[in-house]
């Protein structure tokens, strides 16, 4: 009898790990977003060349880019310091959000104190970030598309690991953790910038 139970343990982690494999992380992979964007060049693809990990995300805003930007930069961007409950009143999507952004300037995640560099920035449509470090190179590009009014927003994911046991689990960490953050960004992202341009 206690035979059976490590072997319908070991069924079940395995059941478990396939879908996972073959039907969760495609899907999580690419959520919302549709082949195009998901095969398409974005800006910054080229900083983590060679990837072995690579995600496209997509949602649609009702705002227009400018309206949609102030609030990437502040719960998408993670700037350093106080993140306001809006952008200054009055205030176009370029001064609300850029403030002197600009690039090489770094960006910080509330959470885990990972830094990112600005790497390219056209605000209210570009922003590309990047993390180097030891055990990976980590890029986040940022696409807002203005679409009849409305904003598609695009997030990619790219990560290079170093070769080795660190950068194996990193890239295991990367394919837990970024989903659940950036769709919880995305979502907030949204949520914001539609329920102050309305």
């Amino acid at each position: 009898m206690f035979s059976l139970v490590p072997r319908s343990v070991f069924r079940l982690a395995a059941g478990a790990a396939a879908g996972y494999l073959f039907a969760l992380r495609p899907w999580q992979l690419r959520w919302g977003a549709d082949d195009r964007e998901v095969h398409a060049e974005m800006p910054g693809d080229d900083l983590a060349g060679r990837a072995q990990y690579q995600a496209t995300r997509a949602i649609t805003v009702a705002a227009p880019p400018a309206g949609v930007w102030p609030w990437l930069i502040e719960l998408g961007g993670h700037r350093p310091g106080a993140a306001p409950d809006r952008p200054a009143a009055g205030a176009t999507g370029e001064e609300a959000a850029g403030q002197g952004l600009k690039v090489g300037d770094v960006l910080l995640g509330r959470n885990d104190g990972s830094a990112f560099i600005v790497e390219q920035l056209d605000p209210p449509h570009t922003l590309v970030l990047a993390m180097r470090g030891d055990d990976a190179t980590t890029t986040c590009s940022i696409s807002l598309r203005e679409v009849d009014g409305a904003t598609r927003m695009i997030f990619r994911t790219r990560v290079r690991a170093e070769p080795g046991v660190r950068g194996t689990t990193y890239l295991a960490t990367t394919d837990l953790g970024d989903f659940l953050t950036t769709r919880r960004q995305m979502l907030a992202i949204k949520e914001r910038a539609e329920s102050t341009h309305h």
